[in-house]
């Protein structure tokens, strides 16, 4: 009775480290493509009101350089028509690189457990349409700021459940060139592997 209780144990723990090895997480897998549906709330020009809402999306890929430290470049775009009474829009377009952490979670295990992260994007950006005044057709200094939190589902697929980024752009206004927005978005995330990395 004895041996069969210490089999059914050595065949439980196998199994759980097989699940372990089957499921990897962000720390371990080499990195991620992500898909995800942005609004930004932005405004006009100095003075007036910060009630520009904009809708788009963004594709973002990473590569892990340590087990949670990753290298991520991301384009995205976001616009918004007929925002004036003349029928004015604004799109708003950016091209960013930087840095990805994920954040370490002690409390929480198990395959489905929330993996939030933090980053760090540098980059251009373009802002186009007649809401956009002095600043229209130029290109500008972009700083991404924030972070988010994704939840595995599959072994390589994870859903974005939300991701808020402090946006600060340089884009001409004939004021103070600067703007401060807030993007949020949500999506998904296809991991994939080259090799096998060490958990930390």
């Amino acid at each position: 009775m004895r041996s069969i209780a210490l089999a059914t144990i050595l065949l439980l723990g196998a199994a759980a480290a097989a699940m372990g090895q089957s499921f990897p997480n962000a720390s371990t897998t080499s990195g991620d493509v992500a898909l995800t549906y942005n609004w930004e709330r932005t405004n006009a020009q100095p003075g007036d009101c910060g009630c520009i809402g904009l809708n788009g999306g963004g594709i973002s890929g990473s590569w892990n350089v340590r087990p949670r430290l990753a290298a991520v470049a991301e384009i995205s775009g976001e616009h918004a028509g007929n925002v004036s009474p003349t029928g004015d829009s604004l799109t708003l377009t950016s091209y960013l690189a930087g840095a990805r952490y994920r954040v370490p979670q002690p409390w929480q295990r198990g395959p489905h457990a929330p993996q939030p992260f933090v980053q760090l994007l540098l980059g251009a950006g373009h802002a186009g349409g007649g809401i956009a005044g002095a600043g229209d057709g130029t290109f500008a200094f972009v700083t991404r700021m924030g972070g988010g939190i994704d939840v595995p589902v599959r072994p390589h697929f994870a859903v974005r459940i939300i991701q808020i980024d402090y946006d600060l752009t340089t884009y001409q206004n004939s004021v103070n060139d600067h703007q401060n927005d807030l993007v949020l978005g949500a999506g998904v995330v296809f991991r994939w592997s080259h090799g096998r990395m060490s958990q930390p």
